[in-house]
Formats: structure tokens, sequence, C-alpha cells
């Protein structure tokens, strides 16, 4: 297997925040790096993440979140 198939074949999550988002500010501290304020909303840094423990981090900030604005989902 070729490192190429290797990446496509990996799990992967896919990271969005609905227009809910109340700018809370706790998605930046549970997951710093991940997510940035846009507006008047906080965004995802990347819309797919390739890594376990990054998904891990993005999956607390969205429980976390007081409006569930976040989602995380595998692809």
């Amino acid at each position: 297997m070729t490192e190429t198939e290797s990446a496509q074949d990996s799990p992967k999550w896919r990271v969005e925040v609905s227009k809910a988002c109340i700018s809370s500010g706790i998605c930046l501290r549970v997951a710093p790096g991940h997510f940035e304020f846009v507006g008047v909303r906080a965004r995802p840094t990347a819309g797919l993440v390739h890594d376990a423990e990054h998904a891990e981090l993005l999956t607390d900030a969205a429980d976390d979140c007081p409006v569930g604005a976040i989602s995380v989902k595998e692809e």
C-alpha cells in the first residue's frame, strides 16, 4: 500500500460550526488552534481532520459548546 492510499483509507472527521454559535469562546479554550473567530462566529481552522487526537479535542469542544453549534462527524 502506498502512502497516498494509506492517507485515503485513514479515518477523517468533518468539523462544522452552525449559525447557532454564540461566540462563547469555549471551543477556543478546549481546542486551541482548531477554531478561530470570524465576525461573530467561531469556525474551524480546518474542515477536515485526519488525526484521532485532534478529533478527540474537537469532540470535547463540541460536547462543551453551550448551544451545540459544533459538529464532528467521522467520514
